[in-house]
């Protein structure tokens, strides 16, 4: 409990630090940015770390200064606009402060909680975000070394792992607690985030609790499934549900799913960051004039957009996935002003450059880890997709009642168009009809009929503030259909060939149309043109899928509470103690004895299992962990290989002098000899060890030193 708290109030205090600065990117409308302070001062201390550790400077020494500095700089901007905010706290200031610090408290703690009921960080790909996690709360250095190919830097996207392990390195928290603590930081902020969009999207406190709901806290309605197969809350398969797109053949993942799942991955590290990204763009009162006017754009104008810049830049760094979504989801609402006709004129042409100039400094803003990244080869196929109508609407159709209805009765028979719209339709329809003959496919229908009706729905308003959400819906449904045409290639097969494409879209777009259907359930019911009676069926049908979509988080809370046999923790690690014990005191040993970054030698083996524990528990890097990861990162280098056979055969030899010159090539200090070991090695070869200096041994397991 006293770790909870200490790192409850870290986070609340670093909101306080980078409210100034919030303050002059949003507007008094969306309090300040308050409910944004948290993950701006994470973010913008953190690059600043980075650009002077990978500029030579020690990384702690980096991170003191970074962090004096935005101190230093937020407490100029505190003074320089002391009367606004002045005002600002004087008015409803304080009240909103404490409601978005109510959102934020709510969401960690629930997640904590959450995690607290599975919190072992083992299984499925956490070895490899926790190995990660720990190196980079140990080094010194920029580029960090791979804690799975001793000797050599990073070739993945660590600059997410980075931020949270700044934490880490901030709190007196064991990294076994604090890990998990990440996790449920990142829902928690993420829960606040979108609440404080929904919050100054519909004006009204109960729909900010639905948006931050229906983006963190329901399930698909996979759930509601399982509810009606087992006739009970219990006994749900928490990992279907993420499954359920091409009978398991994609990964269909959503917020809570990730959250409980557990694995710190970049395409959840980048949640609070993307929806700053959405918080920035939706701002009421951002980007109103017309973006390519071409009088009176000036300095002004170009200085609005560095920051937008610079969030987007460190969505992309973090998880690459963003770029093609983020750069659409910035086009359109920065075009908003602009009327639809002419669809191609010198002003949208404007924001379109304006996009990719963002794109351009974004790259050079991270230009140092770019240098030194070495992206598989990939390239993008095209392909007509047959994803079940069924099987869609299981994954988004709660999500997308709201927005269907209320874009029927926006665009429905009885409101007039313009000729410009109808003929828009009219064309839309036709292209409609001919794809889904084409391909056979009823999910075009859907997607292509709400874009349709989207796009008409944006443009019949002049009221940008409305505008706005419609483009949202315009982007999610842009990258559904995305999925059924294009995909990113990757070596996961011909069977496989769209997993990761339908993962990362399908996960962007629940939070686009979690920012959405709450706002259409806001704008349906003020409409007084549409009956009363139809409303209220259009509401009690909005709310049975929601109601029926939090079978899933009840059911698979109901399931951990009724087979969790250990007490409840957020110790990661306490799993070790119960299964391998002689590990566990040997881990706990290196992680209290052991500085910096010797490279550790342990068995290396399968993806997905308890191979690499030291490296992975500790952050030492060792020669090889798992090789099928590596390979996949470094677009399989021959030297994953050759550092697999030279593990065997550094435990295999008969004598040192036989294998003393690979200890030497790898740097190798500590050598692990314990339950893997012993069942993949030969005896007679681990027996040489015998000569080299122990510094660990407990029942089956010995650290030697050379």
């Amino acid at each position: 409990m006293g770790d909870l708290v200490v790192w409850w109030l870290m986070l609340e205090a670093l909101g306080l630090i980078g409210f100034p600065l919030a303050a002059r990117l949003f507007s008094a409308r969306a309090d300040h940015g308050y409910g944004f302070a948290k993950i701006i001062t994470i973010l913008l201390v953190s690059y600043v770390a980075w650009i002077l550790g990978s500029a030579g400077v020690p990384y702690g020494t980096a991170l003191g200064l970074g962090g004096a500095g935005f101190v230093l700089v937020n407490l100029g901007l505190a003074w320089q606009g002391r009367e606004t905010l002045g005002q600002w706290l004087r008015g409803p200031g304080v009240r909103a402060i404490l409601r978005h610090d109510a959102f934020w408290t709510f969401g960690f703690l629930f997640f904590a909680w959450q995690r607290s009921l599975a919190p072992e960080i083992f299984g499925a790909e956490k070895y490899m975000d926790f190995s990660f996690f720990n190196t980079l709360s140990r080094t010194g250095v920029l580029p960090p070394e791979d804690p799975w190919m001793s000797g050599l830097p990073f070739n993945y996207y660590y600059f997410g792992y980075l931020m949270f392990a700044n934490l880490a390195r901030l709190a007196p928290i064991a990294n076994h607690l604090s890990y998990n603590l990440c996790v449920a930081t990142v829902g928690g902020l993420a829960f606040a985030e979108m609440a404080a969009i929904g919050l100054f999207l519909t004006k009204r406190v109960p729909f900010a609790l639905l948006t931050g709901a229906v983006t963190m806290l329901i399930g698909n309605l996979d759930g509601f499934l399982q509810l009606l197969e087992k006739g009970a809350f219990t006994g749900f398969d928490y990992w279907r549900s993420s499954r359920v797109v091409a009978k398991g053949d994609t990964i269909n993942e959503f917020p809570y799913f990730t959250v409980i799942h557990g694995d710190l991955h970049p395409h959840y590290i980048v949640l609070p960051v993307a929806i700053l990204m959405l918080g920035l763009l939706l701002d009421p009162e951002r980007f109103r004039r017309d973006p390519g006017a071409a009088s009176g754009f000036g300095w002004r104008d170009v200085w609005s957009h560095v920051p937008l810049m610079f969030v987007l830049a460190s969505m992309i760094v973090i998880s690459p996935w963003e770029a093609p979504v983020g750069a659409m989801v910035t086009f359109l609402l920065l075009q908003r002003p602009l009327p639809l006709y002419p669809v191609i004129s010198w002003s949208r042409l404007r924001v379109g450059l304006t996009v990719g100039v963002m794109l351009v400094g974004g790259y050079l803003l991270y230009l140092p880890f770019y240098l030194g990244f070495h992206a598989p080869q990939g390239g993008v196929g095209f392909k007509f997709a047959r994803t079940s109508l069924v099987e869609f609407l299981t994954v988004f159709g709660a999500l997308l009642l709201p927005v269907a209805l209320y874009l029927g009765a926006v665009v429905g028979p009885r409101v007039p168009l313009k000729k410009e719209h109808r003929d828009l339709l009219v064309a839309l329809g036709v292209l409609l009809t001919l794809i889904a003959y084409g391909a056979g496919n009823a999910v075009y229908i859907v997607l292509l009929a709400l874009g349709a009706a989207a796009i008409a729905a944006a443009y019949m308003t002049d009221d940008l503030e409305d505008r706005a959400p419609l483009l949202v819906i315009v982007a999610a449904i842009a990258a559904l259909l995305a999925c059924e045409l294009v995909y990113i290639k990757d070596p996961y097969g011909e069977k496989l060939y769209r997993m990761n494409t339908v993962f990362k879209l399908y996960f962007q777009s629940w939070i686009l149309l979690s920012i959405a259907a709450p706002w259409c359930c806001a704008r349906l019911l003020e409409r007084s043109d549409v009956p009363l009676r139809v409303r209220q069926v259009g509401v009690a049908s909005i709310a049975a899928l929601l109601l029926a979509s939090c079978a899933y988080p009840i059911g698979i809370t109901a399931t951990r509470l009724e087979h969790r046999f250990a007490p409840q923790s957020l110790d990661g690690t306490e799993y070790l103690s119960r299964e391998h014990p002689d590990d566990f005191k040997a881990i706990k040993w290196l992680r209290e004895n052991v500085s910096g970054l010797p490279v550790i030698l342990e068995a290396s083996g399968n993806p997905y299992s308890y191979y690499a524990r030291f490296s992975s528990n500790t952050g030492l890097p060792t020669v090889m962990g798992w090789g099928n990861h590596e390979g996949l990162w470094r677009d399989h280098e021959k030297e994953v290989t050759q550092r697999t056979t030279e593990v065997t055969h550094m435990y295999s030899a008969l004598t040192l002098e036989e294998i003393a010159s690979m200890l030497v090539k790898h740097r190798v200090k500590y050598i692990a000899v314990g339950e893997l070991e012993r069942k993949d090695y030969p005896a007679a070869g681990l027996e040489k060890f015998q000569t080299l200096k122990v510094v660990f041994t407990e029942g089956d397991t010995t650290i030697y030193e050379r």
